[in-house]
């Protein structure tokens, strides 16, 4: 009744349910929203907005393809396994620097320099993440598609805005907690907290490359 009563809210359903999947895909845990924790709660909101800036523009590139009309394949078999260890061993790297952070006595809490800037770290933990790729291919395309049918490539446009608004919000409130209120604890409780940052970082690392191994080992 309300399609037939309001035509215009068939073709506003779309970006509805972008915002709605941007939010929820934001608020699932997993390793890139890990990496920007681990990211706020070593280097303040600025490193975390930073790491952030990184993985949304990257993930907004992808999005605006895709709403473009390029389609992205799910990736499987081989494909999927390798993304997976390679994933999995940067989310290792990623640990291991972590575990090497050491506070300066005196000086207050402070780290030393990293080689890598936490906007690629951010760009990467996108690209080497299955789940962003299973998402585009299995979530985001259907989406597009959708609104192209409704509203041709303007829609499906803002579609890809609005999801990445709903991903910025929730990934925003990610960076302010670790920047904000982690960071704000002392010295040696941060420590540890970071401690435990990056064995979560490990855990989802070492779970990646099992399951890409497994992957190999059974084709």
């Amino acid at each position: 009744m309300l399609a037939q009563t309001h035509p215009g809210w068939t073709a506003f359903s779309p970006v509805l349910a972008g915002l709605a999947v941007g939010v929820a895909l934001a608020s699932a845990p997993g390793p890139v929203q890990a990496v920007l924790l681990t990211e706020s709660v070593r280097g303040g909101i600025t490193r975390g907005l930073r790491a952030l800036a990184g993985a949304g523009l990257t993930f907004g590139l992808l999005l605006t393809c895709g709403a473009l009309g390029l389609s992205v394949a799910a990736p499987r078999g081989t494909t999927l396994a390798a993304l997976q260890v390679i994933g999995g061993g940067f989310l290792l790297w990623l640990s291991a620097d972590a575990f090497r952070v050491r506070w300066e006595p005196g000086h207050g809490d402070t780290f030393q320099r990293f080689s890598l800037p936490p906007l690629v770290r951010g760009a990467i933990a996108v690209l080497l993440n299955p789940g962003a790729w299973l998402f585009l291919a299995a979530v985001a395309s259907p989406l597009f598609a959708s609104a192209h049918q409704r509203g041709g490539t303007s829609s499906a446009l803002i579609v890809a805005v609005v999801m990445m608004a709903g991903i910025a919000a929730g990934d925003g409130t990610v960076v302010l907690l670790g920047g904000l209120g982690v960071r704000r604890a002392h010295g040696r409780a941060r420590q540890w907290i970071t401690r435990a940052l990056a064995t979560l970082l490990a855990g989802f690392g070492v779970w990646l490359i099992a399951t890409g191994v497994s992957s190999l080992a059974g084709a």
